[in-house]
This record gives C-alpha cells, sequence and structure tokens, in this order.
C-alpha cells in the first residue's frame, strides 16, 4: 500500500462483550456528524460500515438454526460458517482500501476478523466444547485463510470495556423486553467471553506479532480500551464522549503517518 493510500484509508475494528454497545457505537460513527468529521481527518473519505452479516436462508444462518438445536454437535460447522462469512467481509474491506480512487475509505468495523478465533473460538476450545482435533481443525483453516486471503487487521482496534455483571444487567433487561436470543445467554457465557477479551487486551503487542506470521498488520495498528459502564443504547449521550474520543486517536495516528510520508 503506497503513502497516499497509508494516509487516506483507514480501518477501525469496534470490539467487545455482548451488550457493550459495539453495534450502537458504530451505527453512531456512520452517521453525521461523527461520519463527517472522521472523514475530514482522512480528506474526505467515504465511510463504509460493517457489521456480522448473518442473512436469512444465508449459510451461516442456516448453520446458526443447527447450532441453536445442538450446541456442543455444531459448534464447529457454525465457527467454520462464520469464519466464511468473515472472510468474504474482509474481501470487500481489501477491494475498498486497495482500489484506485480519489477519495480514501474509512472502514468501521463491528466485531472484528480476530474476535472469532481469539474470543470465542478461544473459549470453546478452553471449555471443552470443541475438542482438541477440531480445534486443530479450525486453526489449520483460519492460517490457511489469513495467508491465501490477505486478510489485513485494522488500524485502529476500539474495545469498549464493561465488567459482566453490568452486561448482565443489560441482557436481562433485553430478555425482559422480548429479546429471544439474549434470553439464552448465561451470565457464566459472559464472564468467560470477558476474560478472553481482556487477554487480548493485555497481551496485544504479542498478539499481533502472532498474526505477522500470516496476515497484514499494520506497522502502528494500535488499540483503545474505552469504558462502555454506561449504556450507549439507554444514554446516547455517552456516543458523544466515545466519538470524540476515538477521533483524537484516529487524529494522531494520521498525523504521525503523514510525517513519516512527508
Amino acid at each position: 500500500m503506497g503513502a497516499s493510500a497509508v494516509t487516506r484509508n483507514f480501518h477501525i475494528g469496534l470490539m467487545g462483550n455482548l451488550f457493550s454497545g459495539k453495534t450502537t457505537l458504530m451505527e453512531a460513527l456512520a452517521k453525521e456528524p461523527y461520519r463527517g468529521e472522521l472523514s475530514a481527518l482522512l480528506g474526505g473519505a467515504d465511510v463504509y460500515a460493517f457489521s456480522e452479516r448473518v442473512a436469512q436462508g444465508s449459510l451461516t444462518d442456516a448453520c446458526l438454526a443447527l447450532f441453536y438445536r445442538d450446541r456442543l454437535a455444531n459448534i464447529f460447522p457454525t465457527e467454520i460458517a462464520f469464519l466464511h462469512m468473515r472472510t468474504m467481509q474482509q474481501r470487500e474491506i481489501r477491494h475498498l482500501m486497495t482500489r484506485e480512487n480519489s477519495r480514501g475509505a474509512l472502514i468501521i468495523e463491528d466485531r472484528p476478523f480476530l474476535d472469532g478465533p481469539e474470543v470465542f473460538v478461544k473459549r470453546m476450545i478452553r471449555s471443552g466444547e470443541m475438542p482438541p482435533a477440531h480445534a486443530q481443525l479450525y486453526q489449520t483453516i483460519l492460517c490457511q485463510t489469513l495467508e491465501n486471503e490477505r486478510i489485513r487487521l485494522p488500524d485502529l482496534t476500539v474495545y469498549l470495556r464493561s465488567e459482566p455483571d453490568q452486561l448482565e444487567a443489560r441482557r436481562a433487561r433485553r430478555a425482559a423486553e422480548g429479546d429471544a436470543y439474549a434470553a439464552t445467554i448465561p451470565v457464566e457465557y459472559l464472564r468467560e467471553i470477558h476474560e478472553c477479551y481482556e487477554e487480548v487486551v493485555a497481551t496485544w503487542p504479542r498478539v499481533l506479532l502472532r498474526y505477522r506470521e500470516h496476515a497484514i498488520v499494520p506497522p502502528d495498528s494500535d488499540i483503545l480500551v474505552l469504558p462502555a459502564e454506561i449504556d450507549m443504547y439507554e444514554h446516547p449521550d455517552y456516543v458523544h464522549v466515545a466519538a470524540a474520543t476515538i477521533r483524537e486517536k484516529v487524529r494522531r495516528m494520521i498525523s504521525a503517518r503523514m510525517k513519516v510520508y512527508e
């Protein structure tokens, strides 16, 4: 990627536990006024938002249906389906960030590629839900995918940190409001996912070093931890605080890149 692409394109990945506010934040950042503010940092770049795409009738949707009927029997095919879905999404992102265009591209992604293998699959392996043979096969397919598809990690990963007890309160509230998916999630699951996220954050430099063997990792790739104790779904004003923090971080990173290529 040339100097112009490095200073005109930027990829933000939003990660965090269930009910941490990722989707709420992503949707806000993709709209005005935050959309325009982020775009201006890249000289008027086009802004694209990506979320997990589990379209009705898709392969991932079919695997999820089987997963909900028999969780243990269908963990492996479901995670492979999600890996495939994320890979197709990364193809789109790669196209937007490498195409010839007079305007740059700013990508805002809800649950980036690393979330699958580093959090959800890791939890399944540790809990014993995914047997060792399946875990080894998953890792083999993952490494081949990273290399063959030239997966590129985000320039900035934003982690929305919330304690499991706070997330459980949000989950219970959503379940009481009729959210069928929220009603199926035990608090222990939220705690296990939280532990995996915290491990990723605590070992971030080592995680990036490990992925450099198989994927494209921006040399200045960084992580920003945002407190998410305040529910952005119920308190939209907090989105302004989060957006301003992200905007300033992106501004600093772009400024540093421009100095390198002066």
